[in-house]
């Protein structure tokens, strides 16, 4: 579980603010004249240069075996050639993130995760979202905002009130992928540039609408996970990170329709050929979430969420989130106490907080406390539950549970069973838990959308997962032949 995270952010940030260059400038990209007075380009390569490994290292370090990088590399570079701005090297990198998602920073370096690989259909649809975050680069929409908002999304979650930053960075990461945030005419920009590169390097412009459909199919099947109106999505913010209203796909719809290319290219085969055997959801190094339950195989414990919780995991700590507002983060004690696990959480963990009572707790056989407060959040007012569990001298972890106080007593029961839940792992439960595999078959005779979804390891909504995975509107039926991307354990 990673540390630095906030200091990222926080280099990040200085950098971005410092006043290096007055005046304004015609964008090469979009003939804007803007005013760029607080970034040069070597203001963004220096940024850029510096803060891209501790960027890799937040996110878990790089993904995928030398063929995949080369691979994402090549269609990079391939776009990088067709951008007004030169003066830059670009570098893609592909995150090992299951997160879907994509950004970039100053400087030309470019990040997509292995969860947006695994989204896309098709090379061009890949090449589609490389372009998108060349056009923020090249209509330099870091240099506009000053960097102000760039990845600090982090540091805002409820339970930094605690004095525990590194279960409040994990739990916003996971929660807001640490992207920057722009406006609704940068990302039209940006789908308008990036329509524009993958023309000119031959690819089809309807690529970046048809990757804008799956990627608000997916954000529907992920409210509809966490029990939301899958309409959201089109009332969205767009002070979310990358959002996929029908209005954007609409557009970048019309925009390819005016955007002629001779015998474009889409490249499906060979893209599905890259990502077969890719890692899917979380890495053995992070944990699992299954369902409602999460467990590591290398730290060897597992935990249960009540009903209704969505389990979110990053490499920092696992979120859970619940009913009515409440949430829940689980993490790692950052300096575990060697006296009872009672003073540790009075005289370290929640040192300042005016705690109502700690109480002296055994689950599982294993030492434990807990500790009650009310705090003032960054979303309000809430009753905090706290749960400290040692396994050995060197280990304590953490639980913080956040709930509205008038819903508090509702869901105190369900918290307090995921607390008991709690307990190691033998080494033969350890070595059972294997991770979820991208493996590409084709589709024979008489299979159905129903009976491959069936061999997905998913507890529900299985057909629609399937469906969203592979670019599949609800209607739409397999053929013999037909190569589909399948979830397998």
């Amino acid at each position: 579980m990673r540390k630095k995270a906030a200091a990222l952010l926080a280099a990040c940030a200085l950098a971005l603010t410092a006043p290096v260059l007055n005046g304004c400038t015609v964008n090469p990209a979009t003939g804007d004249r803007i005013f760029t007075g607080l970034m040069s380009a070597e203001d963004e390569i220096r940024i850029g240069r510096e803060q891209h490994p501790q960027i890799v290292k937040a996110f878990g370090g790089e993904y995928g075996t030398p063929e995949l990088k080369k691979y994402v590399a090549s269609i990079g570079n391939l776009l990088a050639q067709t951008v007004e701005r030169k003066e830059l090297q670009y570098q893609f990198t592909v995150l090992n993130s299951d997160i879907v998602n994509a950004f970039a920073i100053p400087g030309g370096y470019i990040y997509i995760t292995r969860g947006l690989l695994a989204l896309a259909g098709n090379e061009a649809e890949l090449a589609a979202v490389l372009g998108h975050e060349l056009g923020h680069v090249t209509a330099q929409h870091h240099a506009r905002r000053a960097g102000q908002e760039l990845l600090a999304g982090i540091l805002v979650t409820g339970a930094g009130v605690l004095g525990g930053q590194g279960a409040a960075q994990a739990g916003n990461l996971a929660a807001s992928a640490l992207l920057p945030h722009y406006s609704r005419e940068q990302e039209h920009q940006s789908d308008t540039l990036g329509v524009r590169y993958i023309s000119r390097a031959g690819y089809d412009p309807h690529a970046m609408a048809g990757f804008l459909a799956k990627l608000r199919a997916d954000t529907q099947l992920q409210a509809k996970i966490m029990g939301r109106s899958p309409d959201e999505v089109d009332q969205m913010s767009y002070t979310a990170s990358h959002p996929a209203p029908v209005e954007r796909v609409q557009r970048a719809t019309a925009i390819a329709a005016d955007t002629k290319v001779r015998d474009p290219m889409q490249a499906r085969d060979i893209f599905l050929q890259k990502i077969g055997g890719m890692l899917y959801g979380d890495d053995p190094e992070q944990g699992f979430v299954r369902g409602r339950v999460f467990s590591h195989p290398k730290m060897r414990f597992r935990f249960e969420v009540p009903e209704g919780y969505r389990l979110v995991n990053s490499a920092e700590a696992v979120a859970a989130f619940g009913p009515d507002g409440a949430r829940a983060i689980f993490d790692r004690a950052p300096k575990p106490s060697d006296g009872p696990v009672s003073g540790y959480v009075q005289n370290v963990w929640a040192k300042g907080l005016n705690l109502s009572a700690v109480d002296a707790i055994k689950v599982n056989g294993l030492e434990g406390a807990t500790a009650a407060a009310r705090a003032n959040t960054s979303v309000g007012v809430m009753d905090v539950r706290l749960v400290a569990i040692r396994v050995d001298l060197q280990t304590i972890y953490r639980f913080t549970m956040l709930t509205p106080p008038a819903q508090t007593a509702k869901l105190s029961e369900g918290l307090r069973r995921m607390t008991y839940s709690f307990r190691t792992l033998s080494a033969q439960e350890a070595a059972a838990l294997k991770p979820l595999r991208l493996q590409v078959v084709q589709v024979r005779a008489g299979d159905t959308v129903a009976s491959l979804a069936a061999r997905t390891p998913f507890a529900a909504l299985r057909e629609e997962r399937f469906r969203v995975l592979n670019g599949l509107g609800p209607n739409d039926r397999l053929t013999a032949g037909q190569k589909v991307k399948l979830v397998t354990e």
